[in-house]
């Protein structure tokens, strides 16, 4: 009865290495060998030892106003179920000018951890995409575009918490398109009116606009009467391009107001700040002029009036003296 317990204890445990050698030892570029995915989403192989890198190119939008990157997915076979995936990305083949932009992955809120010594970027799966894992780029982050960028992954920590390196993954690239050329000396929402340094600004309504941020669903606004913004006027949230302040300004003053982008697609990823503008009121307007008073009665009238009173009496006087 031992022997035969000892011997299905065996045969399973043979089963189970199987099945995990099965998983982890399948060449993954053989896995997704026929497999593409939508246009602007990036699919990365794990490779196996001694397979020579492959470069597959993707194009990304950017925006037309800012010129810079719009959102790119990142996804790549599972391997061996994974909890910790290395992401590289850089603007050579030989990853020597690695960056690190922020990323987003998985369905969690949190960004990759940045690993200052190897420039790479730390990436945790949960249970929901550790089967299918993936990550994101938020529009913005990149530095620049017109350009080509390479990305690489592997996998650094399995499922049972082994924490072994992986061999990096086939090389992929992806080209954001070039928006137009723009001259701009900042990132972030640029502001249109008022205008920096106008002046004769109504106090009230005041009405703000500027350009929008691409794909940005909401912005928060700040108006303030210093440039360091602590002495706030107002601080509001908006879906739009522009903004109308319902209080009234102080006349002949200066103010200072700035916009950020705080959602992108519905998620909070803000953008940077504006520059800081400004603008000044119109001066208050001149006090009402009294009424003119009414002229006085000149001398002469009041003259000719007595005279004439005395005339008229005198005139009576006689006629009744000569009827007696």
């Amino acid at each position: 009865m031992n022997k035969r317990f000892y011997i299905l204890i065996f045969t399973a445990v043979l089963m189970l290495s199987s099945v995990i050698l099965s998983l982890c030892a399948t060449p993954p570029s053989a896995q997704a060998q026929n497999s593409r995915s939508e246009w602007g989403r990036l699919t990365g192989t794990l490779a196996t030892p001694g397979k020579a890198a492959a470069v597959e190119t993707f194009m990304i939008s950017a925006d037309p106003v800012t010129g810079r990157n719009g959102q790119i997915d990142l996804s790549w076979e599972q391997l061996c179920l994974s909890t910790w995936y290395q992401l590289q990305i850089a603007k050579d083949k030989d990853f020597t000018l690695r960056i690190n932009p922020a990323i987003n992955y998985g369905n969690t809120s949190g960004a990759g951890q940045i690993q200052g010594v190897t420039g790479s970027i730390l990436i945790k799966m949960d249970s929901t995409n550790s089967t299918s894992p993936a990550a994101w780029i938020p529009p913005g982050s990149l530095p620049e575009a017109g350009a080509i960028y390479y990305w690489r992954i592997r996998s650094v920590k399995s499922a049972t918490g082994q924490i072994a390196d992986s061999p990096w993954s086939e090389t992929r690239s992806f080209t954001v398109k070039a928006g137009f050329i723009v001259n701009t000396p900042y990132y972030g929402v640029q502001l249109l009116s008022p205008n920096n340094g106008g002046t004769g600004v109504p106090v009230k309504p005041t009405q703000f606009s500027w350009s929008p941020w691409f794909n940005a669903t909401k912005y928060q606004f700040d108006l303030a009467k210093d440039p360091e913004f602590k002495q706030m006027v107002v601080s509001a949230t908006t879906t739009t391009t522009a903004y109308e302040y319902s209080g009234s300004l102080d006349y002949n003053t200066s103010y200072f107001w700035r916009v950020k982008a705080t959602e992108i697609n519905g998620q909070n990823i803000p953008s940077d700040w504006s520059a800081t503008f400004s603008f000044q009121t119109e001066p208050a307007p001149a006090p009402a002029a009294p009424a003119p008073a009414e002229p006085s009665t000149p001398l002469w009238v009041w003259v000719t009036i007595a005279l004439g009173a005395i005339l008229v009496i005198s005139t009576l006087v006689l006629v009744f003296k000569t009827r007696r």
